[in-house]
């Protein structure tokens, strides 16, 4: 959650508007709701240093949103601008 805080700040910030800010927050937040049901929809994160297959990345707007899917659990691992460099990641959950 402190990533979509950062996010909402910088958006706020740059665009002087609370509404544009937490319109882009909401659809990053809402656009979870399909990894109860689908949780395998989006495409595997290439940036996940052997990726076992339960790591995945989407896009919305201009972030990335990446997530690891474990047997009972879905985990949001980071969110991301991305213009940002992404970073080889070696999660474990």
């Amino acid at each position: 959650m402190n990533q979509l805080e950062d996010i909402h700040f910088y958006i706020f910030f740059e665009s002087k508007s609370i509404k544009i800010a937490d319109k882009v927050v909401n659809t990053i937040f809402n656009s979870t709701d399909i990894l109860k049901t689908q949780s395998e929809v989006y495409k595997l994160d290439k940036q996940k240093i052997n990726n076992d297959g339960s790591f995945r990345v989407y896009s919305v707007y201009d972030y990335a949103v990446s997530y690891q899917v474990t047997e009972d659990t879905i985990y949001i691992l980071r969110v991301r601008h991305n213009a940002q460099k992404p970073r080889k990641h070696l999660w474990k959950v």
